[in-house]
């Protein structure tokens, strides 16, 4: 296996950006709100602009090769700006078991733990591994959002998640999906 190196996306990964966020939504259309059609009729523009933004898009890279995804930010407006979300969370199949969504996901909370109290994030609840992987990492259910996407016809519910950053209460969490 490749040595793997996360970094956060700069203008100059704007290609890299574009192949694994189009591979993400191609390969687990209900995972995401952004549907592949629609990201992929996007002008490069579009994804430069989220790789030049302020909030950040951090990739594992293994061989040069971009082969995971998560990105954050900070929720905008006085009353919300202590809360955070984790969204965009990828990993290529061939990587998967590797340690690299955790190793994502513990990138995001070290860029967050300064920014705000709590992390928050969705995932799909047909997703069990992912799911698990949340709970490992910190994050507790706190309710489901049915019906929160919607892809060929089919409904899929959604698990709230969230972690806190040593400050504040912890959620009651919910069963699990």
């Amino acid at each position: 296996m490749d040595q793997v190196t996360i970094r956060r996306l700069g203008p100059d990964d704007v290609e890299a950006w574009r192949a694994i966020r189009l591979e993400a939504l191609k390969g687990s259309p209900e995972a995401f709100g952004q549907s592949y059609e629609h990201a992929d009729a996007q002008p490069n523009e579009h994804f430069l602009r989220g790789v030049s933004g302020p909030h950040p898009i951090f990739a594992a890279f293994a061989g040069g090769t971009a082969v995971g995804t998560a990105g954050f930010y900070v929720m905008d407006g006085p009353k919300v700006a202590h809360r955070g979300m984790l969204w965009g969370m990828y990993v290529a199949p061939s990587h998967r078991g590797t340690g690299f969504a955790r190793r994502l996901i513990e990138t995001v909370i070290t860029h967050a733990t300064p920014l705000v109290e709590q992390i928050h994030l969705h995932v799909v609840t047909t997703n069990p591994t992912a799911y698990s992987l949340y709970r490992r990492m910190g994050f507790v259910a706190y309710g489901i959002e049915p019906r929160a996407l919607r892809y060929q016809g089919r409904d899929y519910d959604e698990t709230l998640m969230v972690r806190t950053l040593g400050r504040g209460v912890d959620p009651k969490p919910t069963s699990s999906p």
